[in-house]
């Protein structure tokens, strides 16, 4: 913050609050872990119409991002409630327009340890395969909803083991990490959709991911943390392929532990 400019609007300021934009100003409120989810906390608490414009701003690689370490924070949704919305979006969509739903993940199931976890729980719970279904798909969507702040904490101590020099702090590469994660509920969203509609081999839509996660993540970095072209790509390659190594087992945790909650 530069003394005595809100850096969100440029007024003056006369106190801790601008009197134009009412954004508070502090530089140290986001910098520990503690300190983020206190304003998260006070943030959770209402989504607006800021909601729209957020979404679409997170197809501006690093935008976000860039934006609430830089101190421009009114005008978006704070990271944590992006990443919720964008859960929200993709579990509201789920059952509708994509495969994410208990009868297309078991016949996804091509080695059968999804259908042999699920005849064992239905068998323990005596309940019939209809209202086990439901009940699947409301534990997933809470588990879903929860697991992927795991893969936030795995990036955002790969991020802070990659680029600490940048930030000796974990709050700004946190903040990065939930707003990746966030587009990576979107990307998710619409690689389910054309899955759903168009059914195309598995292997076509990681391909596909990966063209839009790969470029997106390295714009990220590279507009955030200003390294060389070539440091970027290689720091970029590393992050994604161990934040995949360890996203996989957490996926299938996460159905495992859908099944078990049913």
């Amino acid at each position: 913050m530069a003394d005595g400019i809100c850096n969100n609007c440029g007024a003056t300021l006369a106190g801790p609050y601008c009197h134009r934009c009412g954004q508070k100003e502090a530089d140290t409120d986001w910098r520990s872990l503690g300190d983020l989810a206190r304003r998260f906390w006070d943030e959770l608490v209402s989504l607006d119409f800021k909601s729209v414009r957020t979404v679409f701003a997170l197809f501006r690689p690093g935008h976000l991002a860039a934006e609430f370490i830089a101190g421009r924070r009114q005008r978006y949704l704070t990271p944590l409630k992006t990443y919720l919305l964008a859960a929200a979006l993709f579990f509201l969509a789920a059952p509708r327009i994509t495969d994410f739903t208990f009868e297309r993940l078991i016949v996804q199931d091509t080695n059968g340890s999804l259908r042999a976890l699920v005849d064992a729980r239905i068998a323990e719970t005596g309940v019939s395969r209809e209202l086990f279904a439901g009940r699947f798909e409301r534990s997933l969507q809470t588990v879903y909803t929860l697991m992927p702040i795991l893969s936030v904490f795995v990036l955002t101590f790969l991020l802070r083991g990659f680029y600490g020099s940048h930030f000796p702090w974990l709050g700004p590469h946190m903040v990065i990490a939930l707003y990746q994660t966030a587009f990576a509920f979107i990307v998710a969203l619409l690689i389910h959709v054309l899955n759903y509609r168009l059914a195309p081999n598995p292997l076509v839509l990681l391909a596909l991911q990966s063209v839009i996660v790969l470029p997106y993540t390295f714009i990220s970095l590279r507009r955030i943390y200003r390294e060389s072209p070539g440091k970027t790509f290689a720091k970029t390659a590393a992050i994604l392929v161990v934040a995949f190594a360890i996203d996989v087992p957490i996926n299938i945790a996460a159905v495992q532990l859908s099944v078990r909650l049913a």
